[in-house]
């Protein structure tokens, strides 16, 4: 066994057992979801407390954003998803620094992706990570990527703030496809917005997120970083 493998194996204990609770509790979404819904008035918070709960687990984001926009009003899924998404990155955060720094950090660096971008961020951190967070990377994976750089929290925190373009985006997918859906078969509530109006905002909000993605890969090539961004997403 080369040192290499020596040095990562103690760590895939952890990475397994969090892909494996991560899948695991993806599965169970629906029930997730019939839970917040019988939640009542307390509904959001349940919603904002889960999300917190698992996305250091690695459960997908979109799933939750999606999920968000089946569960509420537009207004509100959006709300709970940016007070969601704020809380999970300064939890992420924590732990990444203080609890997993350490192994994370020897995990790391024998990433020439990660050495990369740890480089770029000792020059322009906010920059560097508001515009990753343009692009459709993992929200888990690139917190704890960002939670063992060197870079101070509020920064990283006001960054975060670049993923609500794409998570807000699929708020709206959910919220419009419950609705459509429910049109076709005739079960529907009438939506905040009449339905020819709920289809054009859906393509102009994809339309933005394409566009606005496309925008961050050419500033992250301007900054030699496209790099990193195209093995994470292989």
């Amino acid at each position: 066994m080369s040192l290499l493998a020596r040095r990562l194996l103690p760590l895939a204990p952890i990475a397994a057992l969090l892909i494996l609770i991560g899948h695991e509790l993806e599965l169970h979404l629906p029930d997730i979801e019939h839970w917040v819904q019988n939640l009542g008035p307390w509904a959001p918070l349940g919603f904002i407390g889960l999300f917190i709960v698992l996305t250091p687990l690695i459960v997908s984001v979109d799933a939750l954003c999606f999920a968000a926009g089946l569960l509420f009003p537009i207004g509100e899924g959006m709300f709970c998803i940016i007070i969601a998404t704020y809380l999970a990155a300064s939890l992420i955060f924590v732990l990444g620094r203080y609890l997993f720094r350490q192994k994370a950090a020897r995990f790391l660096a024998k990433s020439e992706k990660f050495a990369a971008l740890n480089a770029a961020l000792a020059n322009q951190a906010f920059k560097l990570m508001f515009l990753l967070r343009l692009t459709p990377l993992p929200f888990a994976m690139l917190s704890y990527a960002f939670a063992i750089a060197p870079v101070r929290f509020w920064p990283y925190l006001t960054a975060t703030s670049g993923i609500f373009i794409y998570n807000l985006t699929l708020v709206y997918i959910g919220y419009t496809t419950k609705h459509i859906a429910g049109w076709i078969s005739g079960s529907s509530t009438q939506p905040a917005l009449p339905y020819p109006l709920l289809a054009v905002g859906l393509l102009f909000t994809l339309g933005i997120v394409f566009y606005v993605s496309k925008l961050a890969g050419k500033a992250l090539k301007d900054l030699h970083v496209d790099n990193f961004q195209d093995k994470v997403t292989q």
